[in-house]
């Protein structure tokens, strides 16, 4: 027995080891770059990131922080050029970067440009300008003031930091009987999802009733947790079955996938789509719900990451 747990804990020593070394390197790498502005002539902004190595990566990302906001809260921010190119400076102590804001429930409410210098380790900002994502409006910034340490107002190291990529990601399932009265084990009226992450459960997992009771008979002749994509983007997502309406149409509970945060967010407005039909070259998703002679059609569509109903028809049926 000894020689055989031996080396399997030498293993696992070494594993640790390795894990704790990522975790101070990511600790000591992490240089903070900030600064105070004005924006737009008027409205305060202060502004901190960090740019740490994890293994052979290098993620830059931090917060944006409006002081005089009713309800101030930091807004995270991640470098991403997208399909976007940095202008190529001759100098070389000159560059550009570009950063992605983020809401909590994922949808981009900005972009935030800057052209920094950096001589000898001091940072020094030269320009900086906010884009609003859905009207293209650019307001600049100026009076910048470089700061050096964390801000009060930072809420930790922003979770983009380490994140692990989609494939960590599990969604589980089973269906139980939580609401039925009659005590009948054998109709289930509620899917118990639960999301893992390495092997740890998120706060994304949910037990969710389902509309109408079903069997174990009818359950394996449905795909209760799919892989699709919802938002055209090329990656899977996640819908869960919700079971039907009483006109008979499927309804599901929705969860895309960023990339750049690397984080599933809950698209509270899918569960209102019906039936939904999806159309790539559009990029639009269509509900339809027939009531009596009227067929509602709803169309939605993704803007910025968050998905929104654009056009409602009513068609009336002979």
């Amino acid at each position: 027995m000894d020689a055989i747990n031996k080396p399997k804990m030498k293993m696992f020593l070494l594993a640790l080891m390795m894990i704790c070394a990522v975790c101070r390197s990511v600790e000591v790498a992490a240089e903070n770059r900030g600064f105070k502005a004005v924006m737009n002539g008027k409205i305060a902004v202060e502004v901190c990131f960090q740019t740490v190595q994890i293994g052979n990566e290098w993620q830059t990302a931090g917060y944006i922080y409006y002081p005089n906001a009713k309800k101030p809260a930091p807004i995270l921010i991640v470098e991403n050029w997208g399909k976007e190119k940095p202008k190529d400076y001759a100098e070389d102590n000159v560059y550009d970067r570009r950063f992605e804001e983020y809401q909590p429930d994922g949808e981009m409410t900005g972009i935030l440009y800057m052209t920094c210098a950096e001589v000898e380790g001091d940072f020094q900002m030269m320009k900086a300008s906010w884009k609003n994502p859905s009207n293209g409006k650019v307001l600049q910034l100026s009076k910048f003031e470089e700061t050096r340490e964390l801000p009060s107002w930072w809420p930790g190291a922003p979770s983009v930091f380490g994140a692990p990529q989609r494939e960590a990601w599990v969604f589980w399932y089973k269906l139980i009987n939580k609401y039925d009265e009659t005590g009948d084990s054998e109709w289930m009226d509620t899917i118990c999802v639960t999301v893992e992450v390495n092997g740890k459960k998120h706060p994304l997992s949910f037990d969710e009733p389902l509309n109408g009771s079903v069997n174990s008979e009818m359950e394996e002749t449905l795909d209760w947790v799919i892989d699709k994509d919802i938002n055209f983007d090329g990656i899977p997502d996640v819908l869960v079955y919700l079971g039907l309406t009483h006109r008979a149409q499927s309804l599901y509970k929705a969860f895309v996938w960023n990339p750049v945060t690397r984080q599933y967010y809950n698209v509270k407005a899918f569960e209102e789509i019906q039936e939904p039909e999806f159309d790539s070259e559009t990029k639009t998703i269509i509900s339809r719900v027939r009531d009596v002679n009227i067929l509602y059609e709803e169309t939605y569509k993704w803007k910025n990451g968050k998905l929104k109903r654009v056009a409602v028809k009513e068609i009336k049926l002979d």
